[in-house]
């Protein structure tokens, strides 16, 4: 019996319930937060009740057409069961349930983008004077004006996210920091924390379990965007000094400005690119990167690990964490898990599914007793064990990890 036979029959329906979109309101409150108005707020509940619709509800049905459908009519028209996602998706793509599931999401993920720029630019004037402020309260911002972000990013609005993450649209803008984090909370409903920090606080985890009472004194966060997981990082290490990097200006503003205003003061943000980023010889004892690495390219990949040798002090860890690789995944899995390449503007992201990570570090100059595939995880906040999945790609993250060893234990 196939994997998607096995996951749902007639005989053995969806019986959980679920889980209810937490409202906008039960965000965490900072000055920077844009406010929203009564209507706002209503139509960010309703896309993301939509999601949650789509995936409780209606990811079921296509489940349930995958197995009764869709993989017969592969297996007869081929003479033998796909061979890869690619020959799977080309039939799955040809089934009306399909069709209807994957639309909906995608018009509903359009939809949210475009309400929350509405949000963000409605109020944008007194959004870049109140950001201006907290930011002249510190000293823990640093811009680039000269920074020519990687094609990567200035070339695709990832996510849908009108202007993606590097769009500046004046002086001291923060639009794509302020439409970035609304925009987060309403596409999972609340699924990270009022702080969308899930991934920050499953990074503290592991480091609390694996690598006990260790105190990092300079941590480093490539691709940081807002900060919001970097923050959580920060909270847990408030003795460290931690940087993030993150090429959108925007985004850093922003960022420095809400962390100013929740009083995380050992939080410090640079504008740079992540394969090379403006840190001279900077060492540190912790590198992570969070969920970013898929929204590079194959090229800038090996940069990034390069550059976590480079700047990783002897005896430190670098840590990147991501959306676990298809290998060893069912074909209707690969697929679900592959939507966001194909439709939610995120150009890398088949390709990073499919790239060995380990094998990267250990060519970055990591050695391999020094490279770990291991998994992290933090509970998404009001979710049961059945809706724990967003689309297939809940649960655990993968990790992989790098350690760089002291130079006595080279020598021993």
């Amino acid at each position: 019996m196939s994997a998607a036979r096995e996951q749902l029959s007639p005989s053995n329906p969806p019986t959980d319930t679920g889980w209810l979109p937490l409202p906008m309101n039960t965000m965490e409150q900072h000055a920077a937060l844009p406010t929203l108005e009564h209507d706002e707020r209503v139509r960010y509940q309703v896309a993301a009740g939509m999601n949650t619709f789509l995936a409780q509800r209606l990811l079921p049905a296509v489940q349930q057409a995958a197995a009764e459908r869709v993989e017969p009519a592969l297996e007869a028209s081929l003479g033998r069961p796909p061979a890869d996602r690619h020959e799977y998706r080309r039939g799955l793509e040809r089934d009306l349930t399909w069709q209807i599931w994957s639309r909906l999401r995608r018009s509903n993920m359009e939809m949210v983008q475009q309400a929350t720029r509405l949000t963000t630019l409605r109020q944008l004037p007194a959004l870049v004077a109140t950001c201006r402020e907290l930011n002249a309260g510190h000293d823990r911002l640093t811009l680039e004006s000269s920074l020519q972000p990687p094609g990567y990013l200035a070339r695709l609005h990832s996510h849908l996210m009108p202007g993606g993450y590097v769009t500046d649209l004046g002086q001291d803008d923060v639009a794509a920091g302020a439409t970035y984090e609304l925009g987060v909370y309403a596409v999972l409903g609340g699924k990270s924390g009022p702080a969308s920090d899930r991934a920050g606080r499953a990074t503290v985890a592991w480091l609390q379990e694996n690598r006990p009472g260790w105190q990092p004194k300079r941590i480093l966060d490539l691709g940081c965007g807002i900060g919001a997981n970097t923050a959580a990082i920060a909270r847990a290490f408030p003795d460290a000094e931690v940087v993030g990097v993150e090429a959108g200006a925007a985004m850093v503003r922003y960022g420095a400005a809400r962390a100013a205003s929740l009083g995380i003061e050992n939080l410090r943000f640079v504008q740079g690119d992540i394969e090379q980023p403006p840190l001279d010889d900077e060492k540190f004892d912790l590198i992570v990167s969070l969920m970013v690495l898929h929204e590079t390219s194959r090229a800038a990949l090996g940069r990034i690990f390069e550059t976590s040798q480079r700047h990783l002090a002897q005896g430190g860890l670098t840590f990147h964490l991501e959306q676990p690789p298809y290998r060893d995944k069912p074909l209707l899995e690969q697929c679900l898990r592959d939507w966001d390449g194909r439709y939610n503007n995120e150009a890398f992201w088949s390709s990073m599914h499919e790239t060995d990570l380990a094998e990267a570090l250990r060519r970055a100059g990591f050695a391999p007793d020094h490279v770990q595939e291991t998994e992290a995880n933090a509970p998404q906040v009001g979710a049961t064990p059945k809706t724990q999945e967003d689309y297939g790609r809940g649960g655990a993250w993968y990790v992989v990890t790098g350690e760089k060893p002291r130079l006595e234990q080279v020598r021993a």
